[in-house]
């Protein structure tokens, strides 16, 4: 499946859990769906529409470029260190997202892709964490990276350091 065939069935499955809506009875002209405003996209169509571009269609990443999300935001999630980090790399930072958008597609993409998950899950973001640490410039983003995954090593598993 090609990249865009993926972006739009992605859209199309988003849009039609998001709406929740039931299909027109036959004696009912169907009405014209009313795209969602950014305040009532879900956390996976935000994240389609304002991550999947970097982060690939399963949360991925790219290979030396950009690192994937799938089994290690929630380990990130699991220390102060690490949840300032995340909440701090520049796409998180400078994403458009409201602050309360960030935290739910952060949410959703540690519940979606851990296959790892641990027994415990991580605390949520909250719309008030991101706020309070989001705008701080993260000056070092892999040393600091390097850094948040070495003490993460030692209380249990880990990202990978370089990605």
């Amino acid at each position: 499946m090609t990249r865009l065939a993926a972006l739009a069935a992605a859209l199309v499955t988003c849009g039609a859990h998001a709406a929740g809506s039931q299909p027109a009875k036959a004696s009912q002209p169907a009405k014209a769906s009313q795209p969602a405003t950014a305040s009532e996209a879900s956390p996976a169509q935000d994240y389609v529409l304002n991550c999947m571009g970097c982060h690939g269609t399963e949360a991925q990443g790219i290979p030396g470029k950009v690192p994937p999300l799938a089994n290690a935001l929630s380990r990130f999630m699991r220390t102060a260190e690490g949840r300032n980090y995340v909440l701090r790399v520049p796409g998180a930072a400078n994403s458009a997202l409201s602050d309360a958008q960030l935290a739910a597609v952060l949410n959703w993409l540690a519940r979606r892709y851990d296959s790892s998950a641990p027994a415990v899950q991580p605390v949520p973001f909250t719309s008030t964490e991101v706020a309070a640490v989001r705008h701080q410039p993260l000056l070092a983003v892999l040393a600091t990276r390097s850094a948040v995954v070495h003490n993460l090593a030692t209380t249990g598993p880990s990202p990978p350091s370089q990605y």
